[in-house]
């Protein structure tokens, strides 16, 4: 019966140090703003801007999945588990990459309400996606995108496959 009390108390005074240690964690939230490999900044959810600093052995989590650092991107949704001005133990990050901006320009061949065909300067046919969401722009005023006509120059604002944003044209 002793030994098992010996062992009981040992075993707690060993955890001690472990539980003090969890208990001291800071856990902030927010979007992150901007990452290098010393620290990550949020824009905290009541809008405060906060500098976390990060090491070597911060566990990095992306979308649950372990991650570096520079996957992380500026827009993503963070939870930073941290002891006051210690580098984190955990940064748990939560987004998608964006896809790149593009910019496609040419003349107009055809317009529908979901596609914008476009003849560039080398001569190759594009199309690029649009919906009733895509802003167009004719000659500098608000258009819509029954206004674009075959002939028109444009050019499509848009990020991968996504329908474009935007769409300026002018007459030719």
């Amino acid at each position: 019966m002793k030994r098992l009390l010996l062992t009981v108390v040992v075993a707690l005074v060993a955890a001690a140090p472990a539980s003090a240690r969890t208990r001291d964690l800071t856990i902030d939230r927010g979007i992150v703003q901007s990452v290098s490999s010393t620290q990550i900044v949020l824009r905290g959810l009541d809008g405060s801007t906060l500098t976390l600093a990060v090491g070597p052995r911060t566990l990095v989590l992306l979308n649950g999945q372990p991650s570096t650092l520079s996957a992380i991107q500026p827009g993503f949704a963070a939870t930073v588990a941290h002891n006051g001005s210690r580098p984190a133990r955990v940064v748990r990050a939560f987004g998608q990459k964006r896809a790149a901006k593009q910019i496609d320009k040419g003349v107009v061949v055809s317009v529908s309400p979901s596609l914008l065909v476009l003849r560039q300067l080398d001569g190759t046919i594009m199309s690029v996606s649009v919906n009733g969401h895509t802003q167009v722009v004719l000659d500098g005023v608000p258009a819509s995108l029954a206004s674009l006509k075959p002939g028109f120059l444009a050019a499509a604002l848009h990020f991968g496959t996504a329908p474009a944003r935007q769409v300026r044209a002018l007459r030719r």
